[in-house]
This record gives C-alpha cells, structure tokens and sequence, in this order.
C-alpha cells in the first residue's frame, strides 16, 4: 500500500485493533527509513537490520498508544535513534564514537528529545542562511511552503529540471554544515536525513 493509497491514520487505527494485515502495510512505509537510520548509525548491516525489527516489535507492543501519537515518522526516528545509540554503546570497533558521546545526556529523556530537535532546526535554519539566493529560495518554497518542483519552476520562472539541481546542491551544502558542527548534537545530520524522505 503506498501512495495515495497508504493512509496512515486509518492504517494506524486498525493496528491499535490489532489488525496484522495493518502493521504489514506499516512495516512496509517506514521500514526503508528505519533501516537507514541504523545503517547510518552504527555502519553495519546486520546491527541495522537488528534495529528495525526491534523498532517494529516495540510499534506493535505500543499499538494502542498509536492514535494517540501526531506524528508518527518523528515518533519512530527517536525510538530507531534511541536503539541505534544503545547499540553503539556496546560496540568495542566503535569505542572512538562512543568516546564523544560520553557527556550526552541519556536520549530516553523526553527533554533531550526536545533540545536536539530543537537544536535540528536551528542548525538547519543557520545553514539555510548561508545558501546562494536560488538555492535558499528554491528550499524555502519547497519546505517551507510545500509547493512542489513545477510550483517552484513556475514561482521562480525556471525549469523543474533546474528547480531540481538547486534542491540537490541546497541539501549538499546543509548536509556539509551540519557535518561540522559539535559531535555533542549527533543526530542532527539523520534527522534532516529522515526529513528529506518528504521532500518533493
């Protein structure tokens, strides 16, 4: 079920019922993005592929708090990131990352869920700034206004095509920024990452 055809609070609402066929077409939303995540993570395939069934296993053990949750994609990013953590904590071949984290707040804490979001967009607010004036505009009217590549081309009187090559380069130089910041924000770079999976 993908597309139009995916709707998500109804999909959510007949998992809370219990219904299997339900948390299959879920699975197969989010599971790509989920794995990512992990992959991104910990780099390694088969801890990543741990994640994702530990994240599924704990949506269906959550069910019946699903419909209570707004948003859903953000909820299963922090559950995924939270794992992905853990098990780089008890990973010896990545002994130096971890090195960098030891002053990190422990990130089941809600709060801290709320600082480094907040502290996301921030950062990419900062790197939006600093993009050329095509870039930023053709990022802004697509994220910000949620118009799509013909509405951009139209606004911005150039081809889809163009709109396109702008949107590539504008996630290329915020990617960039964000890959220099404070290791102590780690996440910022997978959550714009998760994002752009709604990008048009």
């Amino acid at each position: 079920m993908k597309g139009s055809q995916y709707n998500e609070r109804e999909i959510i609402a007949r998992i809370a019922d219990g219904d299997e066929s339900a948390f299959a077409d879920f699975f197969r939303q989010h599971y790509r993005k989920i794995y990512e995540v992990g992959l991104m993570l910990t780099q390694t395939t088969s801890v990543a592929e741990e994640l994702v069934q530990d994240v599924f296993m704990k949506v269906w053990m959550q069910k019946q708090v699903l419909p209570e949750i707004n948003d859903v994609p953000s909820w299963l990013f922090i559950i995924a990131r939270n794992d992905a953590f853990r098990a780089l904590r008890k990973s010896l071949r990545l002994k130096t990352v971890l090195a960098g984290l030891d002053d990190m707040p422990d990130v089941s804490n809600e709060t801290t869920d709320e600082i480094i979001y907040r502290n996301y967009h921030e950062l990419v607010n900062k790197a939006v700034s600093h993009l050329p004036a095509r870039q930023q505009m053709a990022w802004r009217l697509s994220r910000e206004q949620g118009l799509n590549r013909e509405e951009i081309a139209a606004r911005m009187q150039i081809r889809p095509d163009t709109v396109k090559e702008h949107l590539q380069l504008a996630i290329k130089n915020i990617r960039q920024f964000l890959q220099t910041q404070d290791p102590l924000i780690l996440g910022a770079e997978i959550i714009f990452v998760w994002s752009l999976h709604s990008l048009n």
